[in-house]
């Protein structure tokens, strides 16, 4: 007795078992997926902060130049110390320079008084053409925090270039005060059109700390500000402010950008230290990234032991599959150790290939049965449709042959009879399943002669036809349904005369055979339907007709059908031309 199929099966040679390991395989595999997401998560977070950080220092830049303005114009606003400065500076050195003792000092009581209504200006300086300098400072600043002359004098030759590169408008430069930033300003005449001199001034930078004293330069990176030199004004990390220009060109590790300020006077700086933010987390992903990489190298060599001595029998196990889907049922011998679950998958395809062949075997006979009664069921209808006579023609007849014998005599009555002898005649021997264009030709006019002694005055036929295809084959009585169709539904129905016009020829390789007539025609909700059952039995074996064809020569002939309600019904009839 065959043991059971769970019996013969041993736990570390099932399926199981080793899906476990391809279980850890892909654990391991979307461990390096992760370490691959890291990466380019730390790319999408490099171009997130860089958005982020052009969104806040875009903000600052705007911050900065409207306190700098500010504070110019609350300071030493430009056209108020024109009007202020130039007249004395006029007097002094001008053309109609006068040695007025007072001057000087008038000019320097002036200075001192933009000291004491400005709380925001430490000192503040002019130099007129001949470069002498006029100074004033705060009284309550500290001795060392005070410029001399010679300082401030060469703070101005060393900004010259700058400041006539600019005239009228401002430049900031560095300040020796840690709490001070310098404004330098070319002072013009308005009435000599000439400049007399500059004002050199030292503010407070308050406002601008107030700018950066709510940001978290840990979290968002360091700022600086640099005059039009290069020269640092300000910065958020005073210890490390040169730390983004030495690392600057270190994008791995550092996200440096630069912004012009105040038309290019000042330039504003922002860092941020790429390395300090990924340390927290990537030291311990690296760490077990590494010992993914590890046990991974492990699992592939495992993997390769484990499965290495099966390669051989699955590649015939897989060739037998390949034979039964090709239909060849002979198959090669496996060598799958005992209690293996790929021994018992061999045994059921070998089991499963001898019903297939068996079910293969069955569904060919059965299939030329049913092949054999279809054909036998076609040829049924088929001598069914010959057999057809329709009973109003045959009445219609008779009639016509009583009423003639009645009226004209006995030679009449005689032809009549006779065409209709041929009719039957002809209709018996039509037994062949086809027949030459020139017998169905002669059939059909028999048949519609018949019809114009019932109808003598109602009925005109017209024949178009290509003599060099009447040898051809079409199936037999294929155009008398076709005809009866256009006499029963298109002449009968229809007051005066009606044309049935015949045409044969060929065209793209095909035979064509169309039967026209100008009777009553086909209503268009009709027409749509006139191949389904209820309709085709109303049209006397039409659809009939088209299955014929096409099971003799394919779906690509077969029957068309045209009509216009109350002008005309053309059918269109092709054959292969063989």
């Amino acid at each position: 007795m065959m043991e059971s199929a769970k019996e013969r099966i041993r736990f570390g040679k099932t399926l199981y078992f080793k899906m476990i390991a391809v279980t850890a395989l892909l654990g391991l595999t979307f461990l390096v997926a992760l370490i691959c997401i890291y990466h380019v998560t730390c790319k999408w977070f490099k171009t997130e902060l860089t958005y982020q950080s052009d969104t806040l220092t875009e903000q600052i830049c705007r911050n900065v130049d409207i306190s700098l303005t500010e504070l110019m114009e609350g300071t030493i606003p430009l056209t108020a110390t024109n009007q202020r400065l130039t007249p004395m500076l006029r007097t002094v050195t001008g053309p109609d320079k006068a040695d007025d003792p007072f001057l000087k000092p008038r000019l320097r009581k002036q200075l001192e008084e933009m000291l004491s209504t400005n709380y925001d200006i430490n000192w503040v300086s002019v130099i007129d053409r001949s470069d002498t300098v006029y100074l004033a400072c705060r009284d309550g600043r500290p001795r060392e925090g005070r410029p001399s002359e010679e300082s401030v004098l060469k703070l101005f030759y060393d900004n010259k270039e700058d400041v006539s590169h600019r005239p009228g408008n401002t430049i900031w430069t560095r300040s020796a005060s840690d709490d001070g930033i310098v404004l330098m300003r070319y002072l013009f005449d308005e009435t000599t059109m000439r400049f007399s001199g500059c004002v050199i001034a030292e503010l407070k930078n308050t406002v601008l700390k107030e700018i950066f004293q709510d940001i978290d330069c840990s979290k968002v990176g360091n700022f600086a500000l640099y005059d039009i030199n290069g020269n640092l004004l300000f910065t958020t990390n005073e210890r490390d402010h040169l730390k983004a220009v030495v690392h600057r060109e270190k994008k791995d590790n550092y996200l440096y950008a630069e912004y012009q300020v105040s038309r290019g006077r000042i330039k504003i700086a922002h860092e941020v230290d790429l390395k300090a933010k990924n340390s927290r987390f990537s030291d311990l992903l690296y760490f077990v990234s590494f010992i993914g990489l590890f046990i991974f190298v492990l699992i592939i060599i495992f993997l390769w032991l484990m499965f290495g001595n099966m390669a051989g029998n699955l590649r015939i196990l897989l060739s037998n599959i390949t034979r039964v889907s090709r239909g060849d049922f002979k198959l090669e011998s496996t060598s799958f150790s005992k209690g293996d679950q790929m021994d018992l998958i061999s045994e059921h395809i070998s089991q499963m290939a001898g019903n297939i062949q068996s079910l293969m075997d069955q569904i060919s006979s059965a299939k030329e049965i049913q092949q054999q009664n279809e054909y036998k069921l076609l040829e049924f209808q088929y001598h069914e449709l010959q057999a057809q006579i329709n009973p109003h023609f045959l009445f219609n007849i008779l009639q016509s042959i009583h009423g003639i014998a009645q009226i004209n005599g006995d030679k009449q009555v005689s032809r009549l009879i006779g065409l209709l002898a041929r009719f039957f005649r002809r209709n018996i021997e039509r037994s062949k399943n086809t027949c030459t264009l020139n017998a169905e030709m002669e059939y059909i006019k028999n048949y519609t002669e018949l019809y114009k002694n019932i109808y003598p005055d109602r009925l005109e036929v017209e024949w178009e036809v290509d003599d060099l295809l009447l040898d051809m084959m079409v199936p037999s009585c294929i155009l008398q349904p076709i005809v009866e169709n256009s006499l029963v539904h298109g002449m009968e129905p229809k007051i005066g005369l009606c044309t049935i016009r015949i045409s044969v020829y060929s065209e793209e390789e095909r035979l064509v055979i169309k039967v026209w007539d100008n009777g009553l025609g086909i209503p268009g909700e009709k027409l749509s339907t006139l191949f389904e059952s209820n309709e085709a039995k109303k049209r006397i074996g039409i659809k009939n007709v088209k299955d014929r064809i096409q099971l003799m020569y394919g779906p690509d002939y077969g029957v068309w059908i045209e009509s216009e309600y109350l002008h005309y019904t053309e059918v269109r009839l092709e054959f292969p031309l063989v």
